[in-house]
């Protein structure tokens, strides 16, 4: 047989272990690949997510760069805007903040020029001022150029401060005898004291500082104060910034009771800053003009504005019109000039029609002295104007005196026992056109002003003073002789007329409380409630407008205006306020005029105030 056959059986069972070896070797491998492949996968998973948690990384941290650099540009634009005016120089200056790990750049541009309107937002919502709507470009860059960019929109708002009924740069109290109600926003730059039997407030109260249901000079606290809710119903006042400390007890409070028409710094308000360069008092508003005015403080100054500018000279008073304007044109050492090629009245004829100067004048019983007065006839003006009106009519006057005390009394050769000049309007019921009359001295208004018909009017002065048209001087003369400094005055307190008004805004000094009887400095030496020496009532809004005479609770006296005190009175501050020695108060009618909500209605030269609101930001992609 010579040949070993094998069987099929035995082949296909051999092949098919040899098959197997093969497969397991590829398996293996192809295993092996598998794994490396999911190995791979994973690693560049994680690198692409690493990556990408980069990107995003840095994507963040550009875009807060941006959001921080809009922050910036916000706070820039709140100091910017606090002059009522955001100027392209305003915008230019706008300087990008120096943000580790990015670089900033941002750029500012105003869309159109500003347009009358009521503000719609934020905490001043309501009022009518000058809208600047601008938008500020932010762009935020790294080191790897990855870059946010985003717009800031934002608001300037020039508010007019003759849109306010009250607006007090510092600490704002109002406690007054006979009832008052005050129809109009209030609001003061620091704290408001309100305490009262009988005080109604219409509209908003707004302070970027505290409220307080109490009397700043002592702990005195009554139960009538009331304000308005949004339906108009009287709410009583029960808290205050001190009983309830915490922002939001007070907002929930200030929305329960009045609907959030009371706002403090737990609102968030911001002040609202007066148009002054920085570093200049708020007195140099009606402050005479210097040498050294730079053009951004003349253009505020009521003494740059005037287009009629008149320089009394103390010394030579008694000579009326002829010393008063023996030097016509010159600013010093004294005399009038007009702007605009505008005339001036002749010395001789026609200023004795519209001036009159008298040394020790009447009695004033706040000052307890003399007044040295400058009189200004206000028919006389109008009757002279009408002669030549395109020549003759004035819109601003602004007078001050040379050759007097300074409110220190530290001027040599001058005393201020004996000066006291002031400037009084009288038979000035009916103005001949929109007037401001500003003076840095003290202010008298006799009598009914400006209430036949009705014209944009402002009082702008040291102090403000409503003599009634029953007032007589002869009946409340004054000699140094026979009213010494300091002696107790010996005149009867006259009476008043029935009723007089006044429509006309008003820009003065205040008399103020010196502080606070909870503050240290001011701690009682005795147990409250007796008043610390330091710290003597100063009057109040009530007294802002000052009164001489016994009106008595039958006499009104009707005001219509706004009540703006930028500083402290200087000139008239020789004596403190006290009540009963020299007036009775009279029954106030006092309310916000409501043609002054009108931008073309404002008295001439009407300062603002600026506040900044940002109404979107939207990211730029």
């Amino acid at each position: 047989m010579g040949l070993l056959h094998t069987s099929p059986l035995v082949r296909r069972v051999t092949g098919t272990l040899g098959d197997r070896r093969g497969f397991a070797l590829e398996a293996t491998i192809l295993l092996l690949v598998m794994v490396a492949g999911l190995i791979a996968a994973s690693l560049l998973s994680h690198m692409m997510i690493q990556r990408a948690s980069g990107i995003d990384y840095r994507a963040a941290r550009v875009t807060h760069a941006a959001e921080g650099g809009a922050d910036a540009v916000m706070a820039q634009l709140a100091v910017a805007v606090e002059d009522g005016v955001v100027s392209s120089s305003d915008l230019a200056a706008l300087t990008a903040p120096s943000i580790p790990g990015a670089t900033v750049s941002v750029a500012g541009v105003a869309s159109g020029a500003p347009v009358p309107g009521t503000i719609a937002n934020g905490p001043y919502t309501g009022l009518i001022a000058l809208n600047q709507q601008i938008d500020i470009s932010v762009t935020a860059v790294d080191a790897l150029r990855s870059r946010a960019d985003a717009v800031v929109t934002v608001n300037a708002q020039a508010i007019p401060l003759f849109q306010f009924g009250v607006f007090y740069e510092d600490d704002l109290e109002i406690h007054n005898g006979p009832r008052l109600d005050f129809a109009g926003w209030v609001h003061s730059n620091s704290n408001i004291y309100l305490s009262s039997d009988n005080q109604y407030f219409a509209d908003m109260i707004t302070t970027p500082g505290n409220l307080y249901w109490q009397r700043k000079a002592y702990t005195d606290r009554r139960a009538g104060v009331y304000i308005n809710n949004a339906s108009g119903v009287p709410v009583r006042l029960s808290f205050d910034s001190r009983s309830l400390p915490s922002p939001a007890a007070f907002v929930n409070a200030s929305n329960t009771s009045f609907n959030g028409r009371v706002m403090t710094a737990a609102h968030g308000v911001r002040p609202l800053r007066l148009p002054l360069p920085a570093g200049l008092p708020a007195i140099e508003l009606v402050s005479p003009r210097r040498a050294g005015d730079t053009p951004e403080a003349m253009a505020v100054k009521f003494a740059w504005k005037a287009d009629w500018h008149i320089t009394v000279d103390l010394n030579n008073i008694a000579l009326g019109c002829a010393g008063a304007f023996a030097n016509p044109g010159a600013v010093s050492p004294s005399g009038t000039f007009r702007t605009g090629g505008r005339l001036l009245p002749a010395a001789a004829t026609e200023c004795p029609g519209i001036f009159r100067f008298r040394p020790d004048a009447f009695h004033e019983g706040r000052e307890h002295i003399g007044v040295d007065l400058l009189d200004i006839d206000l028919a006389g003006l109008n009757a002279w104007i009408a002669g030549d009106p395109a020549r003759r009519a004035t819109q601003i006057i602004y007078i001050t005196f040379i050759n007097s005390a300074a409110p220190s009394g530290g001027s040599p050769n001058l005393n201020t026992s004996r000066d006291y000049p002031a400037v009084r309007l009288v038979n000035g019921a009916q103005l001949g056109g929109p007037l401001s009359l500003a003076t840095d001295r003290p202010l008298y208004v006799q009598g009914n002003y400006n209430s036949r018909v009705w014209q944009p009017a402002a009082l702008l002065s040291d102090a403000v003073t409503f003599l009634s048209s029953s007032w007589n001087d002869a009946a409340n003369g004054w000699s140094a002789a026979r009213n010494p400094e300091g002696a107790t005055q010996t005149y009867t307190v006259p009476t008043a007329a029935s009723r007089d008004s006044v429509y006309a805004a008003v820009a003065a000094g205040h008399s103020a409380t010196p502080c606070d009887w909870q503050a240290i400095s001011c701690t009682p030496t005795a147990p409250p409630p007796l008043v610390p020496a330091n710290s003597n009532y100063g009057g109040g809004l009530e007294n802002f407008p000052r009164f001489l005479e016994a009106w008595g609770s039958g006499r009104t006296m009707v005001y219509r205006g706004s009540l703006v005190s930028l500083f402290q009175s200087r000139y008239a501050a020789r004596r403190r306020w006290s009540w009963r020695t020299y007036y009775d108060p009279p029954s106030r009618d006092w309310q916000f005029d409501l043609q002054l909500r009108d931008p073309n209605r404002l008295p001439p030269g009407t300062p603002t105030v600026g506040s900044v609101v940002q109404i979107a930001f939207r990211p730029v992609y």
